[in-house]
Formats: structure tokens, C-alpha cells, sequence
């Protein structure tokens, strides 16, 4: 079978125009009746230009397919790209290996829509070979006309120069040759599957006609990020004109419009940074960017090639290749004046002074922040050089900075707005001067240094004070401890020399009534009498001596302890119960308050079981916020309150003194045969002038 041509006569077209219409519209009704009715069978499509023209959930559907047409594309395997007399669609193709898909083949293709990535596509399902067809005639567009997405997938030519090529061994299954064109207003990535591989180098910077499927490249969002040309083969591709070389005086004078060949220019490396080659001629800088990895020494002669382009504010040279010709001394740096264009400084090796004002270490290197007169500008040290020396020089010095000036301009006439310098090494740093020591800094510093000191001494003297507050008040204790022990042995010098003679008084009295006893009776009972009250005396002043001392429980406890310790050998266990109770939080008293109210309970106690025979006694100790109250009641036999206390009975008297020397007062309430209840109320703040004096008259009686 002869192949078919796909130039059809004008009849033909419109013929195929008035069907294309008439599919539209009946592709437009089916799919809103399938809509309707899912029930209803697709209709099948069977020219490309119906399926471009489904929407992405239309093609989901799954139309039934019967194209047929010439394979244009027949690669990436297993897919290609097949064109019938109305448009060039993408193929999904079957993994079958009964299915072979051969460039220029005639084939019948079944099988159903799909959505597609970008636009919508063919699932192949099932192919038929018809014969050898004949690729179709291509349209040559312009770079604008392609780049909108609508000759997606169609057999087209464009022109451009190739600006990069080499070879690819993972985009697809096969080696693929990778170039990158430039063409008028823009650039594209043509792959074409190349076997056996060879050398790409010489493809670089020829103006080419491309002959190939126009493919999109895309995001998720189904939108157009770039134009992929699929060529089938390399003789697809033409050479149409070798590329001009110009030479480095030419260079400054280069306009974009000036066709985008590549061009030779031959200079001295000031620097080499990664991908960023600098070179030196004739007093004037250029940057080259360059994938070639071939490491140069500062001074070496080479000679370069490559595209020109428009940097920030100087020509540059892109996608260079270089070659080394012989080592030369190093570039004299240009010293920097401002007061002229900075243009003419980029990319060249300057020299100015400034002053170090900061510096930042960051991942990318370190960053010195400069000033010189009223411009400031940074100095840049790539990361790996050794910094450490740059670290160290103290900020405000005056420095001398040398390295490569890049200048940046802005605004409608790009006009030069700042500029920066990238350092070679630590070296490019030259310390002029160092600033004073006494600066704004450091004066601060030492006035910060010297208010911590201030405050830092106003606070031990407060902690000071109160240690000496602390201090003061035990050196009090151990006074008054050592009163209490002074007072201790002139009570016993004072038992010894009174209780001791009255005792001896005493023993004579009795041995005088014993010897008158017969002869003188009322001798005898006069002598007893004497003694009787000569004991009484004695056992008075024996009470007042030994109760009144700081007693030895409120020492070694509290007051509650030292309560219930005090009272227990006053009480018969088989007569009389005590019941304590203790309300609040119990804290410690000033001690003659606590020996106070240890003393007032213990009279209050011993005077409910030997005068009132109680039968139950109850201690209440009450600590308030304010004060500390304690209460002692008994179901004894009472008496007249408001009756003085006889002659000779000092208890109630007694405790009344030792409240009054408190700042307090003692309430008494009883009646004859209903108890007794004691009270007495301290505040807890008493004045520092305390009458510590114990009081002395106590005894156990009413």
C-alpha cells in the first residue's frame, strides 16, 4: 500500500472543515446527553481535532477512539505521537510487545480518551500497521507562536542557536541528546535519542532549523512552564550558519540585537568562584559564567567563548568554554572612585579604604559591612577561606579592601545603585588603623560593668543587714539564755543561804516544842505554830524560785508539747480526763510569752483538780492571724469570781500579773458547782519593751 501524502486539495479541506463542525457539535450534544443519561454508549471519535477539543473531565469519560494516522514521535517507549489529517495528538501506547510503533508508520489506533497531564490524550488499546506513510509537511513558527500550548503535540520547525548541548542518560530509557536553543524571544530544550552517543561540543553556538513534535512541559496545575521539542533524528536537525567570533574591543560595544552568536574574548583571570570565571583586560572586567570545571590560577592568559547577554550593569559572557593559554603576571588592581560611572568598575579588581563597621559570619561565607564616606557597601569571603584573621580585626578600623567589584543598577535607565565586592582571600583585607580602646562601646560597657557592681554591693549589704539582724537576734537569745542561767545559780545561792537557814529555824522550833512539849505546853504549841508558818514561807519561796525559770521543755519543744508535758503529772489518770485542742497553725512566741502562758495553764490545771475536783478539764490553744488565745475549762466545783482571793492563795493573782506583764488580760468566769473557764488573749506583735521580769507569786491555791 502506497503511503499517504497529507496535503489535501481545498475541496478536501473544507469537506473535512463541514465534518469537523458537524463532530463538534454532535461530540457536544453526546456529552451533554451522557451526562444526562450515563446509561447512553459514548459515541466514538475518530479524528484528533474532536478529542483536543474535550475538556480534562470529558476526556476522563473514556471516549471510544478509532484514529488513523502517521507515528511522528517514537519515543519515550512505550508512548509516541501519532498525526491524522486534522491534528497531532499524544499516545499513551499498550506495553504489548505485539505492538511496535516505528517513526512514519500508518497505523489504526483504538482505544479510548484520557485527560492527560496537559492536554488530552490517546490510551492505546489496540494497533494496526496499514502501511509506510509518509511524515507530514512541517509549518515553521516563531518561538512567540509556540509558546502559548496550542501546537502541543503537532509536527512543526523552528529556528534558533544552539546555546548548550550535551547528552542525557536519565530523562529517558534511551540516550537522549539534550540541547537548549535560543530562539527569538525565548528559549526551548529540544531531545533526540542519540545512538551511538557522540561528542555535542560542536553543536554549541550553530544556528539551526529544528524539525520535530512540539512538546509542553507543565506543573501539576496543568499550566505551560516550557516548550521540549521532540526530534526523531538527528539529520532533523540542520545547520544553517557558522557561528561569527568577535573580538574582546568589539565586546563593550555588543547590543542583544546583534544576532546571539557567541564570541571570543581573551583576558587574565583576576578570580575563579564555582561556575564564575573573572577576567582582566585593558584596564576593563568581565564576568564569565561557565559549566567547564577546569581550576585556573590568578594570572593565567585564557581564551574564551561564549554568549553574550546583558548582566546588571555590564556585559557578560554565558554558557562559556575556555582554554588556557600561558601564565601571566597578576592584574594591578584599579583604584575605585565613586565620583565616576560604577559601570565601568564590574567585574574588575578595585581598591578602596574604608571602615569596618561589622561582620557576619553566615553559611555562604563571611560578610564584612564597610562604609566609605557616605556610601556604604559589603565585602564578601566565600565560605571554606580562612576568615579567622578577618574575625579578629576590631570594628571601626580602617581598612584597605581589593577585590572583585560587582555593581547593581535599578530604574527605568538602569542606572547604577549600589555596588559589593567579593573578596579572593583573607589577604584582601589590609589593616590600616586599629580605633582607640576608648570608645562609645566600650564606655558603655565599663558604665554597665560598674552599675552591676553598685547594685550588686547594695544588694549584699541588704543581704548583710539582715544576716546582722539575724545575728543580733540570737546574740539576744544567748543573753537572755545566760540571764536565765545566771538567774538559775542566784536562785540556788539564794536557796542556800534563805530556804536552808529557814529549814534550820524550822528543825530548832521542833526541837523546842518536843522538849517543852511536857512542861510548857503552851511553849510547845506556840514553837509549832512558828514552824508551821516558817514551812509555808519556805515552800512559797521555793515555788517562786524554781517556776519562774525558762523551763526546760519550752527548750527542747513547743508550747503544745511542752503543755501536755507539763500537765500530765498533775492529773490522776483515774479521776480527772484533760482533753486538748489546737486550732490553727502553731508558730513559735517570743519565750516569757510562751513561759507565761505555760505557767498560767499549769496554775489553771492544778488549780481544777486539787481545789475544783474536776472530773474533765479542757486546754483550748488558739492561733490566729493576729493573736494567740488559750483557754482552760473544768466541770469542777467552782467559786465566788467576784470574791478576792483569800489570804495566802496567790494562783489567780499570779496568773493575772503574768497576762498583765503580756499586754493582756485574764478573764475568770465561774460559778459555785458549774466549773471554772480561764482565757487569756496575746497578740502576737508585741512592743520589743516587754516586761520580762516572771512573775514570782504563785501558788496553788485560790
Amino acid at each position: 500500500m502506497r503511503a499517504r501524502k497529507f496535503i489535501p486539495p481545498v475541496a478536501q479541506l473544507l469537506s473535512l472543515m463541514t465534518v469537523s463542525v458537524v463532530m463538534a457539535l454532535a461530540l457536544s450534544v453526546g456529552a451533554r446527553a451522557q451526562l444526562a443519561s450515563p446509561a447512553k454508549p459514548l459515541p466514538t471519535l475518530t479524528h484528533v481535532d474532536q478529542i483536543r477539543r474535550l475538556s480534562p473531565q470529558q476526556a476522563a469519560l473514556g471516549y471510544p477512539v478509532l484514529i488513523r494516522g502517521v507515528i511522528t514521535m517514537d519515543a519515550p517507549a512505550p508512548d509516541f505521537f501519532v498525526q491524522d489529517a486534522t491534528a497531532g495528538i499524544y499516545v499513551e501506547g499498550s506495553v504489548a510487545p505485539k505492538y511496535s510503533h516505528l517513526l512514519s508508520q500508518f497505523v489504526e489506533i483504538e482505544g479510548v480518551t484520557g485527560p492527560g497531564k496537559f492536554a488530552p490524550v490517546i490510551r492505546e488499546t489496540k494497533l494496526r500497521v496499514l502501511s509506510q506513510g509518509s511524515l507530514p509537511k512541517a509549518q515553521l513558527f516563531s518561538f512567540s507562536e509556540l509558546a502559548n500550548g496550542e501546537q502541543d503535540s503537532q509536527w512543526a520547525q523552528v529556528r534558533g542557536i544552539v546555546r548548550s548541548a550535551a547528552i542525557d542518560r536519565g530523562s529517558w530509557q534511551e540516550p537522549v541528546l539534550a540541547m537548549r536553543v535560543a530562539s527569538e524571544g525565548g528559549e526551548f530544550n529540544v531531545r533526540v535519542p542519540i545512538t551511538p552517543e557522540k561528542d555535542a561540543s560542536s553543536w554549541v553556538d550553530s544556528e539551526v532549523l529544528i524539525e520535530g513534535v512540539c512538546g509542553s512541559l507543565y506543573n501539576a496545575n496543568r499550566q505551560l512552564t516550557g516548550i521540549l521539542f521532540y526530534v526523531p533524528r538527528l539529520s532533523f536537525i540542520k545547520v544553517e550558519a557558522p557561528a561569527p567570533e568577535v573580538p574582546l574591543s568589539e565586546l563593550l560595544r555588543f547590543s542583544p540585537a546583534e544576532g546571539g552568536h557567541r564570541v571570543r574574548v581573551r583576558g587574565i583571570v583576576s578570580y575563579q568562584q564555582g561556575s564564575a570565571l573573572f577576567l582582566q583586560s585593558q584596564g576593563k572586567g568581565l564576568r564569565v559564567l561557565t559549566e567547564q570545571g577546569t581550576p585556573l590560577e590568578v594570572g593565567d592568559l585564557v581564551d574564551v567563548l561564549g554568549f553574550p547577554a546583558m548582566g546588571d550593569s555590564a556585559p557578560i559572557l554565558e554558557d562559556a568554554v575556555f582554554r588556557r593559554l600561558l601564565h601571566e603576571n597578576a592584574p594591578e588592581p584599579t583604584k575605585l572612585d565613586l565620583n565616576v560611572p560604577w559601570e565601568q568598575f564590574d567585574g574588575a579588581v578595585v581598591t578602596t579604604d574604608a571602615k569596618l563597621l561589622n561582620r557576619q559570619a553566615q553559611p555562604e561565607g563571611l560578610r564584612l559591612m564597610l562604609q566609605h564616606g557616605d556610601l556604604f557597601f559589603d565585602a564578601t569571603l566565600s565560605a571554606g577561606a580562612a576568615a579567622e584573621r578577618l574575625l579578629s580585626i576590631p570594628q571601626n578600623s580602617d581598612v584597605q579592601v581589593t577585590g572583585i567589584c560587582l555593581v547593581r543598577s535599578g530604574g527605568l535607565w538602569r542606572t547604577p545603585q549600589s555596588f559589593r565586592i567579593v573578596l579572593r582571600s583573607a589577604q584582601d583585607v589590609v589593616v590600616r588603623a586599629t580605633p582607640s580602646w576608648w570608645n562609645l562601646r566600650h564606655t558603655l560597657w565599663l558604665l554597665g560593668i560598674t552599675a552591676f557592681i553598685l547594685v550588686a554591693v547594695m544588694v549584699w549589704v541588704v543581704v548583710l543587714g539582715r544576716r546582722l539582724q539575724e545575728q543580733m537576734a540570737v546574740i539576744r537569745q544567748k543573753l537572755r539564755t545566760s540571764a536565765v542561767l545566771e538567774e538559775r545559780n542566784r536562785i540556788a545561792r539564794e536557796l542556800h543561804d534563805t530556804l536552808e537557814q529557814e529549814l534550820a529555824g524550822i528543825t530548832m522550833q521542833l526541837d523546842l516544842a518536843v522538849d517543852c512539849f511536857q512542861e510548857v505546853p503552851a511553849v510547845a504549841r506556840h514553837a509549832l505554830e512558828t514552824a508551821r508558818d516558817m514551812s509555808r514561807h519556805s515552800m512559797i519561796e521555793a515555788r517562786r524560785s524554781v517556776w519562774d525559770l525558762r523551763c526546760q521543755l519550752l527548750e527542747e519543744g513547743d508550747l503544745v508539747s511542752a503543755l501536755k508535758q507539763i500537765v500530765e503529772p498533775l492529773v490522776p489518770r483515774e479521776q480527772t480526763r484533760v482533753d486538748f485542742k489546737i486550732q490553727g497553725s502553731p508558730v513559735r512566741l517570743p519565750g516569757p510569752v510562751e513561759m507565761n502562758l505555760l505557767r498560767i495553764g499549769q496554775e489553771a490545771v492544778a488549780n481544777a483538780v486539787k481545789h475544783g475536783r474536776a472530773r474533765r478539764v479542757s486546754i483550748e490553744l488558739r492561733y490566729e492571724t493576729a493573736a494567740v488565745c488559750l483557754t482552760i475549762s473544768d466541770d469542777g466545783q467552782g467559786f465566788a469570781a467576784a470574791q478576792s482571793s483569800p489570804a495566802g492563795h496567790f494562783g489567780l493573782l499570779d496568773m493575772r500579773e503574768r497576762a498583765q506583764s503580756m499586754g493582756s488580760h485574764l478573764s475568770v468566769e465561774s460559778v459555785p458547782g458549774r466549773g471554772t473557764r480561764i482565757a487569756v488573749e496575746i497578740p502576737l506583735h508585741l512592743p520589743e519593751a516587754i516586761d520580762e521580769e516572771l512573775k514570782a507569786n504563785t501558788y496553788s491555791g485560790r
